[in-house]
């Protein structure tokens, strides 16, 4: 274990950058501590962290194992670990049945009513594309859920994204040739494809790519871009709006000049929804109210030269406020704000370079919990802010 103090806002911070000129709000101090993730039983290898939330009576934490020995058909499977204080770790047992299943690597986790669900994805066939496969809790441990190819993949697939939770179910968050579409469930055992739903589908001028979504505290958001005909290298950012996650509609975003892309979407508070994602070459947060979504604000620096993707990582709630993670094309940041319109950057515990297996992810809930993986194996921070 090793100590890391952090400061979020105040004496420690490595920069700020905001387009408000008010000053900073009073530091909230950090002291961030390194927990052990045991490793999973069964094959050794490396341990991968991808993603963490709070819920239920803990915290979880969801990832794979890089397999010492690989097969010919196999060089991974998944994991994943629980903590009832963040403070000691055990490992899930995960009861693997499909082929895909057995190979997933768990990417994204999210509670609702105090169940997980969880999404894990494998790289493979004859073509190479990620096989995708849902995870559900069943007695101590995970299972994987048994369904059809055509319910993630087939011939309309595009991707498939990130999972958010909600008091009424779990919102898969992808994309299908016809344009975004989403896969909702309030049971785990099995989601509801929505493709080509006639307010997601394009509309033959438009092309559009959905990147992640969100409860916003009566109805489910699907945020991200796009762009018109003969303009592919100028997206508009873009939303969705949905009080079942059956049924959508388009919402209007503030248009700029330059590319906008909208990543990723978190509730502020009662009535107030943040997303943030990339505005004409940096880093931009978008707040919505009772008055609908206002002109973004933008913070940080992307690389000047890129060894991966700039992309938002992460958005979650915590007690220090909104903290994001994001990847600058070089490397991995920390930011937080608790308006969404003034942002500083903080002292990370671990700033991977970007790269296809390293991570950096804030963890939703009422603790503090940071995983990250620089591509020696997964850590977990967990902290403790300050009077």
């Amino acid at each position: 274990m090793r100590a890391t103090a952090l400061v979020l806002v105040g004496a420690l911070l490595l920069a700020g950058c905001t387009d408000d000129a008010d000053p900073p709000p009073d530091p909230a101090r950090v002291q961030w501590v390194e927990r052990a993730l045991p490793p999973p039983d069964g094959a050794p290898g490396r341990s991968v962290v991808r993603d963490a939330v709070e819920c239920g009576d803990g915290w979880w934490v969801v990832g794979a194992v890089f397999l010492d020995r690989p097969t010919e058909t196999r060089d991974t499977r998944p994991a994943a670990w629980f903590s009832a204080d963040r403070e000691t770790w055990t490992s899930v047992p995960v009861d693997a049945r499909t082929y895909w299943g057995r190979r997933a690597i768990l990417n994204s986790v999210a509670c609702s009513r105090d169940r997980i669900a969880v999404v894990g994805a494998r790289s493979g066939g004859a073509h190479g594309n990620p096989r995708v496969t849902t995870f559900r809790v069943a007695g101590d441990g995970l299972v994987d859920v048994s369904t059809t190819f055509i319910q993630y993949g087939g011939v309309t697939a595009t991707n498939v994204g990130p999972i958010a939770g909600g008091p009424t179910g779990w919102l898969i968050t992808g994309n299908r040739t016809s344009g975004p579409g989403v896969w909702f469930t309030d049971d785990p055992r099995g989601f509801t494809r929505v493709e080509a739903e006639p307010g997601l589908t394009d509309d033959g001028d438009l092309t559009s790519l959905a990147q992640a979504g969100g409860w916003a505290g009566d109805e489910w958001v699907v945020v991200g871009a796009g762009a018109r005909t003969g303009r592919h290298l100028d997206p508009d950012p873009l939303a969705w709006t949905s009080p079942d996650g059956l049924t959508w509609t388009p919402e209007q975003m503030p248009v700029a000049d330059g590319a906008q892309d909208v990543h990723r979407v978190v509730a502020l508070d009662a009535g107030t929804l943040l997303a943030v994602g990339l505005n004409d070459g940096r880093f931009a947060a978008w707040v919505r109210d009772d008055e609908g979504w206002h002109e973004p604000t933008t913070f940080g620096e992307l690389a000047e030269s890129w060894i991966g993707a700039p992309y938002v990582a992460s958005l979650a709630q915590t007690p220090a406020g909104i903290l994001a993670t994001v990847s600058t094309g070089r490397h991995y940041e920390l930011w937080q704000t608790d308006d969404g319109r003034d942002w500083t950057r903080v002292e990370a515990p671990l700033e991977p370079q970007t790269a296809g297996d390293h991570t950096l992810m804030a963890g939703a809930g009422g603790g503090l919990l940071v995983v990250g993986d620089a591509g020696d194996g997964g850590h977990v921070w967990v902290g403790e802010v300050s009077p």
